[in-house]
């Protein structure tokens, strides 16, 4: 356990000196802000812009984070040869693996926790100058930002998984792909059904439920829409499935993370 964690905060120390996270970080700060200027061109409903806006930086930014710095953590400690020290020493394979996901993880979550108190500070702003926000809005946005860190822990499992055996931008066009998946199973759902309805086409719809379950469901994370509209949808936003999201994403990213583990044991270097 020792050794996880040594290497995790190892890698959250070499995360935070990259360039590339500045850099995403500054974009961050730059659209949650300019969601401020731009309600002011919303005719109607200029607190749920900054809602919307905000939620979907926060998404987006944490994909890209994971993207392109977990995808190339292991790669990069292979490619320098400082791997050989780390087992060397005693380290397990398994362990740097784990170790490399809190690392990744704790980077992640920290961005998040700063784009929340941005994000929060222009709703306060906006609340106290126009007097249009409510307490519960608070209570939504804060519940939508903890289903994203769930969301968070499975998409950076995966980018894990894929660095473990795959190529940096390989693991970062799977690991897009793969998010843009999850936030479709609905859809692909519906499809899955509207074939079953045909004749002839039970193979086919057993290979796309099989896909279907084997895919990660974002969607079950994703309370964008009760945090944005819960003055509308109503008895709709109380029925969000949050123990199923919840223990979905735990077994999901504990299922990923044995993959990556097992893959990256019986990779050669």
């Amino acid at each position: 356990m020792l050794e996880i964690i040594t290497i995790g905060f190892n890698t959250f120390r070499e995360a935070i000196r990259s360039k590339v996270l500045y850099l995403i970080l500054f974009f961050m700060v730059l659209m949650i802000i300019s969601s401020l200027f731009l309600e002011t061109l919303a005719l109607d409903g200029g607190d749920r812009l900054i809602k919307n806006l905000g939620l979907s930086t926060i998404s987006f930014f944490g994909l890209l984070v994971a993207m392109f710095i977990g995808v190339s953590l292991i790669p990069q400690e292979v490619e320098s040869k400082t791997i050989y020290t780390i087992v060397s020493q005693g380290v397990l394979r398994w362990q740097f693996v784990l170790g490399k996901f809190l690392g990744l993880i704790m980077t992640v979550y920290v961005n998040i926790a700063l784009m929340t108190v941005m994000l929060l500070g222009i709703l306060a702003y906006y609340a106290a100058t126009t007097e249009m926000i409510e307490f519960t809005a608070f209570y939504w946005m804060v519940l939508a930002i903890g289903m994203e860190l769930l969301e968070m822990l499975i998409v950076v499992a995966i980018a894990i998984l894929f660095s473990s055996f795959s190529t940096p931008i390989l693991s970062a066009v799977m690991t897009g792909c793969v998010y843009i998946i999850g936030h479709m199973t609905n859809d692909f759902w519906d499809y899955i059904r509207l074939q079953g309805e045909k004749e002839g086409t039970e193979a086919y719809c057993a290979f796309l439920k099989v896909i279907y379950y084997l895919c990660p469901h974002l969607d079950m994370l994703n309370l964008k829409k009760q945090a944005v509209h819960y003055e509308v949808l109503g008895m709709a936003s109380a029925s969000f499935p949050f123990f199923e999201g919840t223990f979905h994403a735990v077994t999901y990213t504990a299922a990923i993370l044995f993959l990556a583990c097992l893959a990256f044991s019986k990779r050669d270097f």
